[in-house]
């Protein structure tokens, strides 16, 4: 995993901090904040959240705590009166690696019907993985959709098994968290019922460069032996008989797609 794509609906950003972390310690080199461009919810400062997420992070790295959003906004807490020496020297490491020259931070916008072509793009990145940690349930079944058509093979969620601490918000954060008892970075699409989904899909679409392609060389072979073997050989009607077929087959699957 070297690319991180986060969908974004909320301009919180301790909701992404723990993600992106637990990525880039893993790894990841490039993080882009994806936001659907939609009517049904109220957009955020997509520039503005990656610049406070960068910023939570820098905070930590020197020991700060800040509240960017809610009823605290701008409060600072200064975290060595909430931690021993030694634990804050290792807090602000963690997120001291976070801040190195060689991650890339960038922002991606998005329209709503443009989804499942976007999606179908990082498919082909194979080195990139999705999350839908902090992603609205208006969008989840989309891309939940999209992931099952698209062959998406990682898509992530921060799942946090303890209960989270709302009056002391640095509490929940991943350098508090030990994986596999108090969090766990799952991927959504390796459940067993997700994968039986995505083997019962038969039928995929063929990419139409594909489909022109093996068009072009099959009309082009039926000529060359044509030419050579004359249209009343078997080997002509033979040929001609699997056109007929396939084209009937075909047919029928545009409107009756086989599932199992």
């Amino acid at each position: 995993m070297r690319e991180l794509y986060i969908f974004v609906t909320t301009d919180r950003p301790d909701q992404y901090l723990n993600s992106i972390v637990h990525c880039i310690e893993k790894g990841v080199k490039r993080v882009v904040f994806i936001q659907v461009k939609d009517n049904r919810m109220e957009q955020i400062q997509l520039n503005l959240l990656k610049t406070n997420v960068y910023n939570l992070l820098r905070n930590l790295s020197i020991g700060i705590y800040k509240y960017y959003t809610g009823a605290f906004k701008d409060q600072v807490v200064q975290l060595d009166t909430e931690y021993a020496a030694d634990e804050l020297a290792r807090l602000k490491a963690k997120y001291s690696l976070c801040l190195t020259d060689g991650i890339d931070w960038e922002v991606k916008r998005i329209q709503y019907l443009d989804l499942r072509k976007y999606i179908s793009a990082l498919s082909k990145r194979k080195s990139s993985a999705i999350d839908v940690t902090s992603v609205s349930k208006v969008y989840i079944g989309d891309i939940f959709a999209c992931s099952l058509l698209e062959n998406i093979d990682q898509l992530y969620t921060f799942e946090l098994l303890v209960k989270p601490n709302f009056e002391k918000p640095w509490k929940t954060l991943v350098h508090e968290l030990v994986e596999g008892k108090a969090y766990r970075y799952t991927n959504l699409v390796e459940t067993l019922i997700f994968k039986d989904s995505n083997k019962s899909i038969l039928i995929r679409t063929t990419p139409l460069l594909i489909s022109i392609v093996l068009t072009v060389l099959f009309i082009a072979f039926t000529l060359v032996a044509t030419f050579f073997f004359g249209f009343s050989s078997i080997f002509i009607q033979i040929i001609s008989t699997i056109g007929t077929v396939l084209g009937i087959i075909s047919f029928f699957l545009i409107y009756f797609p086989v599932r199992s």
